[in-house]
């Protein structure tokens, strides 16, 4: 079986696939694989991004010649184009490497997580059985966004906003979810596992 765990950010999607790989399964962050897609596909990012880049006074290779993702991210959030043509750069490799993780550990004969907000954007779907959609209310991820990010008010409000559709998003996939709160504590989610499980 492979579940894609999703939702909302600071609903806990880490903590269940952390649970989730404890039990068992091969557990992957779809997050870590877009960082390293970045990287590895730098030089069309940069052939993409850097006149635009360069206009707006934002550098996009630290000292070591990596890529800010940083800079690159505020370069692109909010101009819908150049978002698209970001994912079309780094979609293709994160499908890829999924599709080899899935099959690797099928193949071995354990279940698998993919651990992403996003996924739906991405021919990985094809590889889920289904998903596992962690929520919790508003006020609570705000909280847990602002002391375990860090992040201003602002830049938390602006994150949930982009994320309002994710559910729908998912339905859109006609695969079946499977929602799971996480309001208490870790304890009790294990336990709502277990029994999801079952």
């Amino acid at each position: 079986m492979v579940l894609c765990v999703t939702g909302p950010m600071a609903s806990g999607k880490n903590q269940v696939s952390s649970i989730l790989e404890k039990m068992g399964f091969a557990a992957i962050d779809a997050d870590v694989v877009g960082h390293s897609a970045v990287e590895a596909e730098k030089q069309k990012i940069l052939e993409a991004f850097s006149e635009d880049a360069k206009k707006a006074g934002i550098s996009l290779l630290d000292e070591n010649g990596k890529i800010i993702r940083r800079n690159l991210g505020a370069l692109i959030f909010g101009n819908p184009e150049m978002v698209k043509t970001q994912e079309s750069i780094v979609y293709p490799y994160i499908t890829s490497h999924l599709k080899s993780f899935v099959e690797s550990n099928i193949a071995e004969g354990k279940n698998v997580v993919i651990n992403a907000t996003v996924l739906f954007k991405t021919d990985a779907m094809k590889f889920v059985d289904k998903i596992l959609y962690v929520d919790c209310p508003s006020l609570k991820r705000f909280f847990r966004a602002r002391k375990r990010d860090g992040m201003k008010t602002g830049q938390i409000l602006a994150r949930f906003r982009a994320q309002k559709n994710l559910y729908k998003n998912y339905e859109a996939t006609g695969i079946t979810i499977i929602k799971i709160q996480n309001t208490g504590s870790i304890s009790s989610l294990k336990k709502s596992l277990e029994l999801l499980l079952k």
